[in-house]
């Protein structure tokens, strides 16, 4: 095992990158944290922080400090990106696409490994995917950004790995997160009984991960010098379905003094068009994303692809119920993000 490495963390404010930064202490690392010049504050782990920018050529750092970044980095892990979906496509560019380019020449500079992190839904766009994602997808044009660096790292025969999660949760023993994202948002509308129905096709799994299992796999594939993979954050088969994850919210519910009805589950091809345009504003537009994330899973097979058991032997990952964790982060997010 290669000890002593030197790793530039782009997103370090992110929640990945925030989910580095806690799993980090104690290892072998020294670990230099990019941020946005007036971003986020960081947490105090991150000992080294740097502000740049990757829209920016040389990250917007003058010729020394960026010399000095190539002379030191021996490792990137690249977190950082436009992860917000509903976009037009030329908004992803500068960041999720060029910004990687960047990335890439600062790494081909440094002879540095880039651990780059992507997303599962790329399945949905793959030539095998059995059905075709729709341009009207809210996460379409953030996929194809992501798909896009993936392609760059490939034809670029640079030494590197790619980490496609699945939607993040939070931490699996204790539910924290750094903010609330579009699980814990879905899940306590859910909650609060406000669902008259989900829409789910037939056969999809809920494919949830906690975020330190993600950065667990990362750094341990650092400290291993590892410069070649390609790894599915993500449970595949052991995926709960959504009527499982429907009782966990219920479960959750009840201990806060909320019995929930369970909503139906409903093929999204059955909906009809007028009755969704009656519902609540906020109704509408949390159905919709569901729908969507619905269509995207069934176009990448229903049950999305998995390195998990690999991950576990490979680098140690603790074996974690998905449904265990997600009643974790529902407990954490009622607590602390309400």
């Amino acid at each position: 095992m290669s000890t002593n490495r030197t790793v530039l963390l782009t997103g370090a404010a992110g929640v990945v990158g925030r989910a580095i930064l806690r799993e980090a202490p104690g290892r072998p690392l020294r670990l230099i944290s990019m941020v946005r010049p007036g971003g986020s504050a960081l947490p105090a782990e991150a000992e080294e922080q740097l502000a740049a920018d990757l829209a920016e050529p040389r990250f917007g750092l003058d010729e020394d400090s960026y010399r000095t970044l190539v002379r030191d980095v021996d490792t990137v892990i690249h977190s950082a990106g436009l992860t917000e979906w509903g976009l037009p496509d030329e908004r992803y560019r500068p960041v999720n696409v060029e910004g990687t380019r960047r990335v890439m020449e600062f790494a081909e500079t440094a002879g540095a490994t880039v651990h780059f992190m992507s997303t599962a839904f790329v399945a949905a766009l793959s030539a095998g995917a059995p059905h075709r994602l729709s341009e009207t997808n809210v996460t379409t044009n953030y996929v194809r950004s992501k798909l896009r660096s993936e392609q760059l790292l490939r034809d670029s025969g640079l030494p590197h790995t790619v980490f496609r999660p699945t939607n993040l949760i939070g931490d699996s023993l204790t539910g924290w997160t750094s903010r609330g994202q579009i699980v814990q948002l879905m899940s306590d509308w859910i909650c609060r009984g406000r669902a008259p129905f989900l829409p789910v096709h037939r056969g999809n799994r809920i494919d949830v991960v906690p975020q330190d299992l993600l950065a667990k796999a990362v750094l341990r594939c650092v400290e291993l010098d590892e410069n070649s993979g390609e790894f599915w954050v993500t449970y595949g088969e052991e995926a709960m379905d959504m009527e499982t994850a429907v009782e966990v919210c219920a479960k959750h519910a009840s201990s806060l003094g909320r019995p929930l009805t369970p909503p139906p589950v409903t093929d999204p091809d059955t909906l009809d068009p007028e009755e969704l345009r009656r519902l609540p504003p906020l109704a509408r537009s949390y159905l919709s994303v569901l729908r969507d994330v619905s269509e995207v899973t069934r176009c990448g097979g229903g049950v999305l692809p998995t390195s998990m058991p690999e991950l576990r032997e490979r680098y140690g990952l603790p074996h974690i119920a998905d449904t265990e964790a997600y009643a974790r982060t529902l407990a954490y997010a009622s607590a602390h993000l309400s």
